[in-house]
C-alpha cells in the first residue's frame, strides 16, 4: 500500500538533504585546506599528504555527524526545534565561520561559502529558519569586513550589501520551497490516512455485505427481491430449492406470478404492491410442478435514503409439512371424536334395533301380518343396514379391543387377494400384485384385512370397466414398509382432497362417509401415516409403517 512507502519516502529524503548538507560542508572544509594560510614545512611531509589528512580527518567526521542525525527524524516538523536539529544546524556556520576567520583573503570570494549555511538551514527549517541563518551570517559577514578587513560597519555594510540580499533571497527561496513541499507533504499524509480510513470502512462495509450476503443466500426462508414493477431481481437458493425454479427462471417475471390464489389472496396482494402498504400472511405458492406449497410470507418494500421505494422484498418460510400436519391432527381429532362418540353410543343404538328386528321377523310370521311382508323385509334391510354402519362406526373406537401380533404384511395381502380379486371381477377389472419380501410387523390382522379391503373397494369404485387396480408392498429409501393401492381413476379434485377421511364424508351416492374415516382410524393405532398421490391418471394411497412398529 502507499501508505507502507511512506517511512521510506521521508527517509529516502531524509538522506538526500544530509548529502547535500555534507557536500556543502567538504565545499567549506575545502576552501580551509586549500586556502595559503595552511603553511606546512616540506622537510615533514609533503604539504598535500597533510593536506589530505585534514580532509579524511574533516570528512570522517561529517560521516560521524551523518551518522547520528539518520537516526533522528530531522524532517518529521519544520516548524519545531530539538537538541539534535540545533546542534546539525550550528555545525555548518560554526565551521563555516571558522573558515572565514582561517581562510582570510587567502582565497578569492571566500565569502560565498556562507551561503551554504543558509542553504542548510532553510531546507532543514523552512524560510523562517533560512531568514534567521541569513541574519547569522549577514552579521558574521560585516564582522569580518570589519576587523579583518579593517572597514567601519558601514563600509562592511555598503561594501556586501548585494552578497547580503543574495543570502536573504536565498534564506527566503528555499525556505518557502521547503515549507511548500512539507506543507505538501503534510496534506499528503493527512489524505493518505484519510484513504486508509476510507478503505479500512469500506473493506469493513464490503465485508458486511459479503456476509449478509450469504447470509441471505444461505438462509432457510425463501427471499425475492422485485423491483418498484413487481419484476422479480433475485430470488435466493432456498426460493430454488423449495420450488424449483431457477434465477434464471424467475428473471424479470412479476412476483404474483408465483403465488396461488386458493385463499383468494392475489388480488389483494396486487393492490398491496401498487399502494406501498406491507402484507403478512399465509398465501399458497406455486412449484415449477404445478404443486402448491404454503407459505408464510411478508411482503414489504426497500427504501432509499430519502425515503423512497427502491425495491420489493419477500420473505417466505415453506410450511407445507406444518399445514399437512395439521390437517392430519384435524382429522385424527374428529376421528378421535367419532371414535368417543362410538364407544359411547354404539351399543347403546344397537341395543333398540336388536329388539325392533326381533318383532319384525315375528309379525312377519304370524298369519294376518303376511300381506305386510314386503314391507316387513325392507324394514330389516334397512335396519340391518344401519347395523353395518354401526359395525363400521364402532371400528373407529379409541379404546376397542387391538389384537397385535407379529404378521407379514405380504402374506396377509396374499390371503386377502383372492376376496379383492372377486369384486374386481364383479366390477370388470384386474387386479395387479407387486408384493415384496418385508419384515414382519406388530399388526392386528383383522384391522389389516379391514384397511386393505376399504382401499380396494375405493379403488375400484373409482374405475370404469377394464381398468386395474395395483397393490405393492415394499420398503422405501428410509427403510420403511409400504402398502400401496393405486388405480386408474379419474383422480380426486384438489377441494376434496383436504375433506379426504372425514368421517361421514363421501362422494358416492350410497357411501357411508366411514370407509377411508376407518382405513386413517386403523393406520393411527398402527403408527402409520397415509400419503395421496393422486392426479388425472389415477390415485395411489401409500400406507407407511414406520420403524417404530419393527420388531
Amino acid at each position: 500500500m502507499v501508505t507502507d512507502d511512506m517511512p521510506y519516502r521521508k527517509k529516502e529524503l531524509q538522506e538526500y538533504l544530509l548529502t547535500t548538507h555534507m557536500l556543502c560542508l567538504l565545499i567549506v572544509i575545502s576552501s580551509l585546506v586549500l586556502s595559503n594560510k595552511f603553511f606546512i614545512s616540506a622537510q615533514i611531509y609533503p604539504v598535500i599528504n597533510v593536506r589530505f589528512f585534514i580532509v579524511a580527518g574533516l570528512v570522517a567526521l561529517c560521516f560521524v555527524i551523518l551518522f547520528k542525525t539518520n537516526n533522528n527524524s530531522l524532517l518529521e516538523d519544520i516548524h519545531t526545534m530539538s537538541f539534535a536539529k540545533a546542534t546539525y544546524l550550528s555545525f555548518p556556520l560554526l565551521i563555516t565561520m571558522v573558515t572565514l576567520l582561517a581562510v582570510n583573503n587567502s582565497l578569492d570570494d571566500i565569502e560565498t561559502i556562507l551561503l551554504l549555511p543558509v542553504l542548510v538551514a532553510a531546507s532543514m527549517t523552512g524560510n523562517t529558519g533560512g531568514l534567521i541563518m541569513s541574519t547569522l551570517c549577514a552579521f558574521g559577514l560585516v564582522f569580518y569586513s570589519t576587523h579583518i578587513n579593517s572597514l567601519n560597519i558601514y563600509q562592511a555594510m555598503e561594501e556586501n550589501l548585494l552578497f547580503i540580499g543574495m543570502l536573504y533571497v536565498m534564506g527566503w527561496l528555499v525556505g518557502g520551497l521547503t515549507n511548500l513541499e512539507a506543507n505538501h507533504r503534510k496534506h499528503l499524509v493527512h489524505s493518505l490516512q484519510s484513504l486508509t480510513e476510507e478503505i479500512a470502512v469500506r473493506e469493513k462495509a464490503e465485508e458486511q455485505l459479503r456476509v449478509i450476503s450469504s447470509a441471505v443466500e444461505q438462509s432457510p426462508v425463501m427471499v425475492v427481491i422485485a423491483g418498484t414493477d413487481g419484476r422479480i431481481q433475485y430470488v435466493n437458493n432456498s426460493f430454488t430449492r423449495i420450488t424449483g425454479y431457477s434465477p434464471v427462471d424467475v428473471d424479470g417475471k412479476e412476483i404474483v406470478e408465483f403465488l396461488g390464489d386458493r385463499n383468494g389472496n392475489l388480488e389483494q396482494l396486487s393492490g398491496i404492491l401498487k399502494s406501498g402498504g406491507r402484507w403478512q400472511g399465509e398465501i399458497t405458492g406455486l412449484k415449477k410442478s404445478g404443486e402448491y406449497y404454503y407459505e408464510n410470507a411478508s411482503l414489504s418494500f426497500v427504501r432509499d435514503s430519502e425515503g423512497r421505494i427502491t425495491h420489493v422484498l419477500k420473505i417466505a418460510e415453506d410450511i407445507t409439512e406444518k399445514k399437512q400436519m395439521e390437517i392430519e391432527m384435524a382429522k385424527l381429532d374428529r376421528l378421535n371424536l367419532v371414535g368417543e362418540m362410538a364407544a359411547g353410543i354404539g351399543h347403546e343404538i344397537r341395543n333398540p334395533m336388536t329388539t325392533v328386528r326381533g318383532f319384525l321377523q315375528l309379525l312377519s310370521g304370524k298369519e294376518d301380518c303376511r300381506k305386510y311382508n314386503e314391507y316387513y323385509d325392507l324394514m330389516i334391510q334397512e335396519l340391518d343396514r344401519a347395523n353395518s354402519i354401526i359395525t363400521e362406526f364402532l371400528s373407529m373406537a379409541k379404546d376397542r379391543p387391538v389384537n397385535y401380533k407379529m404378521q407379514n404384511l405380504t402374506k396377509i395381502v396374499e390371503v386377502m387377494a383372492p376376496l379383492i380379486n372377486a369384486d374386481a371381477i364383479n366390477s370388470d377389472n384386474v387386479i395387479k400384485l407387486d408384493l415384496q419380501e418385508v419384515p414382519d410387523l406388530l399388526l392386528d390382522e383383522k384391522e389389516i384385512r379391514q384397511l386393505l379391503l376399504n382401499l380396494a373397494r375405493n379403488g375400484l369404485d373409482s374405475m370404469k370397466s377394464k381398468g386395474s387396480l395395483t397393490i405393492r408392498t415394499f420398503m422405501n429409501s428410509d427403510a420403511e414398509i409400504v402398502l400401496s393401492v393405486k388405480d386408474q381413476g379419474c383422480g380426486i379434485a384438489p377441494e376434496t382432497l383436504d375433506k379426504i377421511g372425514t368421517p361421514f364424508f363421501t362422494t358416492k351416492e350410497e357411501g357411508t362417509g366411514l370407509g377411508l374415516a376407518v382405513c386413517f382410524s386403523v393406520a393411527e393405532r398402527h403408527n402409520a401415516t397415509i400419503k395421496i398421490d393422486t392426479g388425472s391418471g389415477g390415485t395411489t394411497f401409500f400406507v407407511i409403517f414406520r420403524q417404530s412398529s419393527f420388531i
